[in-house]
């Protein structure tokens, strides 16, 4: 439910950030409430090998830097829900890129899950018109949260180089320094200054429980979740509520109706997602 009210909190940004600059505030927040846990996590070794170094900073790159601005953009021009349902396909792709990458092994089951998620998001993109898959333009908002899932792939496949050696916690909060570390550098090509000062209550509240809520608290409970259940079994409950909870809080927001469309790629995608996630 945390993970699923950013999507909210995000769509109000939109009015008037860009989407560097809210991902930079976002993030700053984040990590400032990050290094407030340490004292909780002083059992870990904060220490990262310089042989990792390259890889914490393109997980900056990629997974807050690449993903969130496409993130960000994407609410501007698509309904808060769709981009929660494409999403929803980050743990698919993810699995296929470990199976090409990493040499994961995948199961008949596996696969065919992978082709019902990518069949739920057509039907998206496509809003159940068959005949529409020829025409162009698809979607904007789509399109760039597709671009964001991607970025996230990238991104989980780089952390399952390094999880076996370091703590979630190290690693969310390096992946959060590098990325604001690179949000400083590229997020003033779009007059931050200006930002600071316009920036509405709305937004102001919205990049704060993005920053803790989201970023803090959402994290927390998704490692009490993996401690309990493991890494698959909550990656999966957690990518198959969101649809459901952003599109119940999209509806008392912001009115956004429940089309077929949606209905329709939610159910093949979280079908595709129980298969893709089933192991022997």
């Amino acid at each position: 439910m945390l993970f699923s009210g950013s999507y909210i909190a995000g769509k109000y940004t939109t009015v008037d950030l860009d989407p560097l600059t809210a991902t930079l505030f976002r993030y700053v927040v984040a990590l400032v409430f990050l290094l407030a846990l340490m004292p909780l996590h002083w059992r870990d070794s904060m220490k990262l090998e310089r042989q990792d170094l390259g890889i914490a900073v393109l997980l900056g790159l990629t997974g807050i830097v690449g993903y969130h601005y496409f993130f960000f953009l994407s609410l501007r021009h698509t309904a808060v829900a769709n981009t929660s349902i494409i999403n929803a396909l980050s743990p698919v792709f993810t699995g296929v890129g470990a199976a090409v990458f990493l040499r994961e092994r995948l199961t008949g089951l596996n696969y065919l899950g992978i082709a019902i998620a990518v069949t739920g998001v057509w039907a998206l993109l496509t809003d159940v018109q068959p005949g529409r898959i020829l025409e162009l333009p698809f979607n904007r908002g789509d399109e760039t949260m597709l671009a964001a899932v991607l970025c996230f792939v990238v991104y989980a496949l780089l952390i399952k180089t390094l999880v076996d050696r370091y703590s979630s916690y190290v690693l969310t909060l390096y992946a959060t320094f590098f990325g604001v570390i690179w949000l400083l550098l590229i997020a003033p090509v779009e007059q931050l200054p200006v930002s600071l000062q316009t920036m509405s209550a709305s937004s102001t509240y919205a990049i704060l429980y993005m920053g803790v809520a989201g970023s803090g608290l959402g994290y927390l409970t998704f490692n009490l979740s993996v401690k309990s259940l493991g890494a698959t079994r909550s990656s999966g409950f957690v990518y198959s509520v969101i649809p459901i909870f952003v599109a119940g809080f999209a509806y008392v927001f912001f009115a956004e109706p429940v089309t077929l469309a949606m209905v329709v790629s939610t159910v093949l995608i979280l079908a595709g997602l129980k298969l893709m996630l089933k192991r022997r």
